[in-house]
């Protein structure tokens, strides 16, 4: 299903825009999702560098803490 939602650009925008044989609906859909993407990217390694930091100093092997992990599930 999709939304709908609107934003107000100035008129001199809205004439410059008119200019270019651009989709801007299309454009606005794919930065959008770009810039999902990214920000999910950035709290996957924010997320990462936490683990990193608890597990820091410690002899913990991980390979079998995630079997142990998966075992539970």
């Amino acid at each position: 299903m999709s939304e709908i939602i609107d934003i107000k650009i100035s008129e001199d925008l809205k004439a410059e825009m008119a200019k270019f044989g651009v989709n801007w609906s299309e454009y606005v859909r794919e930065s959008i999702d770009e810039k999902i993407k990214n920000l999910r990217r950035v709290k996957i390694v924010e997320h990462m560098d936490l683990i990193r930091k608890k597990t820091a100093g410690k002899n913990i092997n991980m390979a079998k803490e995630i079997i142990e992990w998966r075992k539970k599930q």
